[in-house]
């Protein structure tokens, strides 16, 4: 389709904000963060944007969680300037019928990931190695038809090629639709839509069959992931504080200063600030990138306050930053990006010669995100945060982080003196672990509605038994429905196949 057909689409959608008030907000603290503790999350643009932050700066991040995203470098050779992000659509959404959908195959993967190897090698991205220690969490909702389950499958191969089974959970079997699926969504009701809603704030509330007793919480399950079990803090009885800062210091391109705007960034973002953190203790970071017409130019702090990070940071020493981009207008002053997106497609490369220059450390937003980070974490002094948590019992608290149809996510508390953990399925062993690094596991290839009981020793230098864990009795999901859902950019509104406007969902 013509670039002229997707500029009056966006601008059908697009609701203009150019920025804060006059009044810069404050700076960003300087406080005691271990970098090395950093994870991060998307939904949308903002999950494609998580996966090129965390293979840009993988020595730092340890996990990151996409939900309804595609590969690293899906736009390919499209991605300069934005000029070709016709095609980027058809290829890395696949649901909008007036872009026919081209599909992610063998050739486009293997372009994907030789250019990641490439730029890995010419240290525009940090070493492949520490991306193989990550663990990712990814989701997609079946009725999800802005990206299509297609992408996110593809997603999923690309981070095949580099992490082992065991480190990348993916759950696909939820009635979702396009949007960030949250368990704090306010006492009113008002701020997440019901869960095959698109639209709105895209933010949405979702029911898991296994746990019908409380709202699915994707933060909560990417975070115990990344982490080990968590404790959640209600969203009444947070004790830490949203805070505004002023993006405009941090903002660069090709390593000089420029305006927020100038890269489609606001001059606001925002953090989440625990007690704890505020005070001066060693603190984990995690950044949540907001979707396309989730800025808060457009939406407020709805993302920001009901996304779900906050309650599972507030008692866990997790900082929360939320960087915010600006919907933009007037290329090559400003890029064209009226829906306040995330450069997953080049936009911020005008100028450059290097295709792909955008998903790069040196990448705009990602280089001025960075500043961010850093900034955040000058007050470090040397403190390990700790990569799991200690049981506090000298036995190991095992629990399913996340249960799909055909896996399973564990994770568990660590047992000081212990050298290594046998996890046990069925009283079958599964798997000999270190005990350095994350306390992680997930279990792949099951079958839908099946029971797994699962169990966990830690043991000593000699392999001897220090402890056992509690007993897990998992009860995996339903496969996930037949479904092939359609949204239409124009329209701004869910589609069928032939581009007719429909109310149906799965169910």
């Amino acid at each position: 389709m013509a670039l002229s057909r997707f500029l009056a689409a966006a601008f059908f959608l697009a609701s203009l904000s150019l920025g804060d008030g006059a009044i810069a907000a404050p700076p960003l603290p300087a406080l005691n963060i271990d970098l090395s503790q950093t994870s991060v999350s998307g939904i949308s643009s903002g999950a494609f944007m998580a996966v090129q932050f965390g293979v840009a700066h993988s020595a730092q991040v340890r996990g990151v969680a996409a939900t309804a995203g595609g590969p690293y470098f899906c736009a390919g050779k499209d991605a300069w300037a934005g000029a070709s992000v016709s095609r980027a659509i058809a290829r890395c959404m696949q649901g909008d019928p007036s872009y026919p959908a081209k599909t992610i195959g063998d050739a486009e993967m293997r372009n994907m990931v030789s250019s990641t190897r490439s730029w890995a090698g010419w240290k525009l991205i940090d070493p492949l190695e520490n991306l193989a220690r990550q663990r990712v969490w990814l989701f997609h909702g079946y009725n999800d038809g802005v990206v299509k389950t297609a992408v996110s499958d593809a997603l999923y191969r690309w981070y095949r090629e580099f992490l082992p089974a065991a480190q990348i959970f993916y759950r696909n079997d939820l009635p979702a639709a396009h949007a960030q699926i949250s368990a704090a969504c306010g006492g009113n009701g008002t701020a997440c839509q019901s869960c095959a809603t698109t639209g709105g704030r895209f933010i949405n509330t979702c029911r898991d069959e296994s746990r019908p007793e409380q709202a699915y919480d994707a933060a909560g399950a990417a975070l115990q992931l990344f982490y080990g079990p968590l404790r959640r803090t209600a969203s009444k009885a947070l004790s830490g504080s949203i805070r505004e800062f002023d993006q405009g210091p941090h903002a660069q391109q090709g390593g000089q200063s420029v305006p927020p705007l100038k890269i489609s960034l606001a001059d606001s973002g925002y953090l989440y600030l625990p007690k704890a953190c505020a005070e001066g203790e060693s603190c984990r970071l995690h950044v949540a990138f907001h979707g396309c017409q989730q800025q808060a130019g457009k939406i407020g702090r709805d993302f920001v306050e009901h996304a779900g990070f906050n309650e599972w940071a507030d008692a866990n020493r997790i900082v929360v930053l939320y960087p915010q981009t600006s919907a933009s207008f007037s290329p090559p002053a400003t890029p064209f990006n009226p829906q306040g997106c995330w450069d997953w497609w080049g936009y911020n490369d005008y100028g450059w010669n290097m295709t792909g220059y955008y998903a790069t450390r040196d990448g705009a937003q990602i280089a001025s995100v960075w500043n961010m980070v850093t900034q955040l974490a000058a007050g470090a002094r040397g403190e390990s945060h700790g990569s799991m948590p200690i049981s506090t019992h000298g036995v190991p608290q095992l629990l399913a982080a996340d249960i799909s149809a055909t896996q399973v996510a564990l994770t568990w508390s660590a047992v000081s003196g212990a050298h290594a953990y046998s996890l046990l399925r069925d009283g079958q062993a599964l798997a000999n672990l270190p005990a350095e690094g994350n306390g992680s596991w997930v279990d792949q290839g099951l079958n839908g509605q099946g029971s797994y009981r699962y169990s966990l020793r830690a043991l000593d230098g000699n392999g001897k038994e220090l402890a056992v864990s509690n007993e897990l009795l998992v009860r995996t999901g339903k496969p996930p429905a037949p479904c092939d859902p359609y949204f239409s950019l124009a329209q701004g509104s869910v589609v069928t196949r032939n581009n007719q406007p429909t109310t149906a969902v799965c169910p």
